[in-house]
């Protein structure tokens, strides 16, 4: 078995758990020590490690009462710093996803970097390869790769624009709100949804709002319920003061880009893909 590139560790089976200690700096892709690990540690999952070169964005939604956690995070990064992260490799998670990418130079992990949003990059971090198999709450998760090509190694894993590397090496924690008189920012915090059938959205930012409002409803009652999260929209636009200037027409432009999103990233009934990790079970052993 080879790790083409990405420097692995085993995992304890059925968990995201190193199984060897100093894994920092154990971690390899020779195919030899891969093989060797697989017969002293058999069931174990893989990890991989991040760093010289490689980062992880990790989202997780477990901990979030609405259940988008680092999705929402993630759209905020995307609106507010206008990058295109279409092309990343997505590995979903039991719990969230994976989003692989390339750098040059030194990237500090921020963990956390944004709410439910880790940034794991240099400074000794891990994550739990595609294949990886959890128990959660009774019910087995596999860990999918739904987009990309990670079955190329490194070679599968595209540079991230410059516009992220940017915004994780000069940025800390969650970006504040508006305050005063001012309009909210993108990623200010989002209503609950009784408070935005009550009130309606906040004045400024309310297509960053509405967006991230109706990632939460597709996620919560699924892709196929457009006549419950247009009603929703609906009821909402209507309670937004002066939606005049925020017309209909632009509140269902962003109940779709929600759905588009959602789909995209965190569709769960494609193929699982093997990628590295299982593709060479065989080769590695000559």
């Amino acid at each position: 078995m080879n790790g083409h590139g990405f420097r692995l560790l085993p995992l304890r089976p059925g968990t995201n758990i190193p199984a060897i200690r100093n894994w920092q700096n154990l971690a390899t892709d020779d195919h030899d020590q891969i093989f060797a690990w697989r017969q002293e540690f058999p069931g174990c999952n893989w990890g991989v490690r991040t760093g010289d070169g490689l980062g992880v964005l990790d989202l997780d939604t477990k901990n979030d009462e609405h259940g988008f956690g680092g999705f929402d995070s993630l759209i905020d990064v995307q609106e507010h710093y206008g990058v295109d992260l279409s092309n990343l490799p997505v590995v979903q998670t039991a719990s969230g996803a994976h989003l692989y990418f390339r750098y040059d130079g030194h990237l500090p992990s921020k963990v956390p970097w944004l709410p439910h949003l880790d940034v794991k990059a240099d400074g000794g971090h891990q994550v739990a390869g595609p294949g990886t198999r959890r128990e959660v709450n009774g019910v087995g998760r596999v860990y999918e790769v739904i987009r990309g090509d990670l079955a190329k190694g490194l070679r599968g894993v595209p540079f991230a624009p410059p516009e992220l590397i940017e915004a994780i090496r000069n940025t800390r924690g969650s970006r504040r709100s508006g305050t005063g008189r001012g309009s909210p920012s993108a990623g200010a915090d989002l209503p609950s949804t009784e408070d935005a059938i009550r009130d309606g959205l906040p004045m400024g930012a309310r297509d960053d709002f509405m967006h991230r409002l109706a990632c939460r409803w597709w996620s919560k009652l699924g892709l196929d319920a457009h006549a419950e999260v247009y009603a929703l929209g609906l009821t909402v636009w209507s309670e937004t003061p002066d939606h005049d200037s925020f017309p209909w027409s632009q509140a269902e432009k962003c109940l779709m880009s929600a759905h588009r999103f959602v789909s995209a990233e965190t569709a769960s009934n494609l193929a699982v893909i093997d990628a590295w990790l299982h593709a060479s079970n065989e080769g590695g052993r000559g």
